[in-house]
Formats: C-alpha cells, structure tokens, sequence
C-alpha cells in the first residue's frame, strides 16, 4: 500500500542530562520518505545536528539529536517528510534555557 507521509503529532522535546536536546515523532509514509529538519526555516547541517529514521511496523521513528545547544538554536523547528506521494510537516518550539553557571561565566 503506497502512502503519502503523514505525521501523526507535533514532535516530542525531550532534554538530555548533559544538555543536547533530543526531537522525536512518528511518521507514517510507503515507501519510506526523506526527512529534512528546518530551524526558522533553513535547513539544519553540520556535526551538530544528527538526524535518523527507524523503521518500525507500518510507521517510522524520526529523530533529531541537537548536540551542545545555545541560545542561536532556540525558536521553531520543523520537519518535513518527503515520498513519490506526498509531503507533511509539523513544527515544535524549542526555548533554550541557561544554568546560572552560564550566566555567570558572561560576567567574567
């Protein structure tokens, strides 16, 4: 059954332990589409930003790992997903927020 890709809700945020910033959703597409992450709308490259897809049953994992983040990568996000039938993006928000040691090592 071929499908137009489809997202079934605004990604997930999730902030790891030591800071990088982890974005995840579910996309369901057939055949398997080209995903693409935007931050106000340019596309994100670089060591940075790590993108994945996994396969699962009928519907895959989209992920984007944002390492060492700072107040530049604050704003919306978008991901856009791609196949022969289709395209569908959603957006999420994402607000940096500094530890008082980051505060503080301005001042210095």
């Amino acid at each position: 059954m071929v499908l137009a890709p489809f997202f079934e809700k605004a990604p997930s945020l999730i902030i790891s332990p030591d800071g990088s910033v982890l974005f995840e959703c579910i996309c369901n597409a057939n055949p398997q589409p080209t995903i693409k992450w935007f931050l106000k709308d340019k596309e994100l490259t670089g060591d940075r930003y790590v993108s994945k897809i996994k396969k699962m049953v009928g519907k895959f994992t989209v992920t984007l790992h944002i390492k060492n983040p700072t107040q530049a990568d604050q704003g919306v996000y978008k991901v856009t997903a791609t196949n022969t039938h289709g395209s569908h993006s959603v957006e999420q928000q994402y607000i940096y927020r500094c530890t008082g040691k980051e505060v503080f090592k301005t001042l210095d």
